[in-house]
């Protein structure tokens, strides 16, 4: 009686398979990171949607930036209330601390929601010296707070992509530090930065 032959891969088959995923691993990985970077940048843009819109509802419900359920004032050690977010949850106006995931380290740590007081000498942005939203006026300076989202440890390609969306091409500086628009950032030191995004100011 004839035993049939048990069909098996040679070995330059499986060699030929391998190598065939190989390079699709090869074309394929890098877009995947691509793919994860992009949706942090994102996922970044739409949470200051997010706090720029509990913000927005605080001011709505109570009148003023500066003040919890607008009776208990806000101090301002150096001209800056940090964790506003923290104020916002406290009313019921967010159900989440600000993070970014852009942020170098801990995105919690690393990142702060922030109620600048202009009166004390300070804008917002980079120094202190205000947002020059349209790319040539400073647009803040004259009001009486800013609302502003701090992010340290940025890298400088994340940083440059967060501008470009949400700023454009046009208000955003090809190398080096960038001071025009809503999005601003420090010269990089080590390939990092420090983020200033401005959400709102009255």
């Amino acid at each position: 009686m004839n035993q049939k032959r048990r069909q098996a891969f040679t070995l330059i088959e499986m060699i030929g398979v391998l190598a065939v995923i190989a390079i699709l691993a090869a074309l394929l990985i890098p877009k995947v990171f691509s793919a994860i970077n992009d949706a942090r940048v994102n996922g970044l843009c739409v949470t200051c949607e997010t706090m720029k819109t509990a913000v927005a509802d605080h001011y709505g419900k109570y009148g003023r930036l500066d003040a919890q359920f607008g009776t208990n004032a806000f101090t301002f050690p150096g001209g800056v209330h940090a964790g506003y977010d923290r104020d916002l949850m406290t009313e019921s106006l967010l159900d989440k601390p600000f993070a970014a995931k852009i942020a170098g380290g801990d995105p919690s740590a690393n990142a702060v929601l922030q109620l600048v007081q202009v009166a004390a000498g300070n804008a917002g942005a980079i120094s202190g010296a205000g947002y020059f939203l349209d790319g040539t006026n400073n647009a803040t300076s004259g009001g009486s707070f800013v609302v502003e989202a701090v992010i340290s440890n940025v890298a400088t390609a994340d940083a440059k992509d967060l501008n470009d969306r949400l700023d454009g091409t046009a208000l955003g500086a090809s190398s080096g530090a960038d001071n025009r628009g809503r999005v601003e950032y420090g010269a990089p030191t080590n390939g990092l930065t420090t983020v200033y995004i401005y959400l709102t100011h009255r």
